[in-house]
């Protein structure tokens, strides 16, 4: 009795340290600036919640920007309001996994995940950003916890459970609904009918309390589908293989090896060892081994045949990789004793060290690298475009940004509300050119398929031009009279100062030129109407 107290006690004290180690390591890191155009869909969002803006992008995950909004009550800063759900959710994610870990084999393999999974460079990246991944992680795990309770307890508390679970993972991400699909059956498989209708009635009840909601506040049924059928056709057709024949999803598998890559750094090796060693007493089909796959394999397939936007969409699956792994280490005796123990910790530490010394690079994808000087280098880089801007005056000053590639359109309208920002990039049709507006924190961005990619722009009061991204610099073709700042991230920042006066923004031959008023205008090219810097 008394030893197992003390091996209660022992695992508390190990979680709990656990969990603090994950909160302290999150709170010197987290970004100071949106990482990225989600990010900032997100934060607009919490002022005005608009899926035809974008604010933020269908499906709408209603129930992480109320959350959000709940936080931004307590913390005044809207983008450190979601890091903080995005550092609560890594904790959850952390004692999930250790509680998974314990109930499928045992406390040791439990309180090894939990290392491994606080550690972990995209759980630590993606904790330290404003953005949904961690949150979907963190469902994900009650979802499985609730299942494996289905599974072994097949009462009514465990459909209740397991309904609300899926019900508040799809509040937070609709996207997981399907994804964790194969989980919910595993959870119910056990259950008389009685307690399978009651989980089945709970998970649609609790889904509608949020979906209804989410499509009258958009404008209806027809609104809210125009929308989400939108996106689906810019971000997910174009490399789906239900679109049709094409090799586009090999970028998707591409992007998913590469996360994997760094998701799994040493891990993946040591794993792959004890898989070979393991493999015949490793029992596939058992309950638990079942429940893994259940939880991995809809994401895998949907993230390599059909949509893989970020690598934070792996963390959906870091608790299950990470406990399979372990199960395959104590079935090949390899989790057992102190050379297990040290060899357990230095994959750890590879993983920590991967995070905080790995150097900022250009990613596939344009992907930012998850990593502890990636963060800087964009804080750092974003800083000083703010300082060099707001030395302009906002009534003459135009900044041009991509709405392509690095995507900063939605950052700079973000931290530079006072002045004129105009995303460059292709519309449907595949011209290119100004695209979208963004002025005193208003935007008019939206998908829409009659949208016209505009070659000439004039602008009234126009002074200083200035420029962004290197995809849009390296179209100046005059480059070499206009003042050039090499940012912290890698990325340029040109600035050009004109007489005072009505200018035009010349994008043809998929340029950017900067004409007089009396200069050149072909009647062929459409005139976008005037920006008012």
């Amino acid at each position: 009795m008394l030893r197992s107290r003390l091996t209660a006690r022992w695992w508390e004290a190990t979680i709990a340290s656990l969990l603090l180690l994950t909160a302290l390591t999150r709170l010197p890191f987290r970004s100071e600036v949106p990482i990225n155009w989600d990010a900032v869909q997100y934060l607009l969002a919490l002022k005005h919640f608009n899926i035809a803006l974008h604010q933020p992008h269908p499906p709408g995950n209603p129930l992480y920007v109320l959350f959000g909004r709940g936080a931004h009550a307590l913390i005044p800063d809207p983008n450190q309001a979601l890091i903080a759900l995005s550092i609560i959710a890594s904790l959850v994610v952390v004692w999930g996994s250790a509680a998974i870990g314990a109930r499928l084999a045992n406390r040791r393999i439990g309180a090894w995940a939990a290392l491994l999974v606080a550690v972990n460079p995209l759980l630590w990246f993606y904790g330290e950003t404003a953005l949904s991944y961690a949150p979907e992680a963190a469902a994900g795990v009650l979802v499985a916890l609730a299942a494996w309770r289905a599974y072994t307890r097949p009462d009514r508390w465990s459909a209740l459970w397991l309904g609300l679970a899926t019900a508040f993972t799809g509040g937070l991400r609709p996207t997981a609904l399907p994804l964790l699909g194969l989980v919910w059956l595993f959870g119910i498989w056990a259950m008389r009918w009685r307690e399978r209708a009651l989980a089945a009635g709970i998970t649609a009840a609790g889904c509608l309390a949020w979906a209804v909601p989410l499509v009258v506040v958009s404008g209806g049924p027809v609104e809210y589908w125009t929308q989400l059928r939108l996106l689906t056709r810019v971000a997910v057709e174009p490399t789906s293989l239900a679109s049709g024949p094409s090799m586009r999803w090999l970028g998707n598998l591409g992007s998913v090896v590469s996360a994997s890559a760094v998701m799994l750094n040493l891990f993946a090796i040591v794993v792959a060892v004890a898989l070979v060693r393991a493999r015949p007493s490793l029992r596939p089909l058992a309950p638990r081994t079942c429940l893994l796959w259940a939880w991995m394999i809809p994401p895998i397939l949907m993230f390599t045949l059909v949509h893989f936007g970020q690598w934070g969409y792996l963390l959906l699956i870091l608790p299950p990789v990470t406990i399979l792994g372990l199960l395959a280490l104590e079935r090949a005796g390899m989790l057992v004793g102190r050379v297990a123990a040290v060899r357990l910790v230095a994959l750890a530490a590879a993983g920590a060290l991967l995070f905080l010394l790995m150097p900022p690079l250009a990613m596939p994808g344009h992907e930012m690298q998850p990593s502890r000087g990636a963060l800087e280098a964009h804080n750092a880089a974003w800083h000083e475009v703010t300082r060099i801007v707001s030395e302009l005056p906002p009534d003459r000053t135009v900044v041009l940004t991509s709405s392509d590639g690095r995507q900063s359109f939605r950052i700079a309208g973000y931290l530079l509300p006072q002045y004129s920002v105009i995303g460059v990039g292709r519309d449907w049709h595949g011209n290119w050119g100004s695209l979208y507006d963004a002025i005193n924190g208003q935007s008019d961005y939206r998908l829409d398929p009659t949208l016209y990619a505009h070659a000439l722009v004039r602008v009234t009061d126009l002074e200083y031009i200035v420029v962004l991204d290197n995809s849009l610099a390296e179209r100046v073709p005059d480059a070499v009279t206009w003042f050039r700042w090499d940012l912290p991230d890698g990325s340029p920042l040109l600035l050009h100062r004109s007489p005072p006066g009505t200018a035009y923004l010349s994008f043809a031959d998929r340029k950017i030129r900067v004409l007089s008023e009396n200069a050149f205008r072909s009647p062929s090219v459409r005139d976008r109407p005037p920006v008012q810097p």
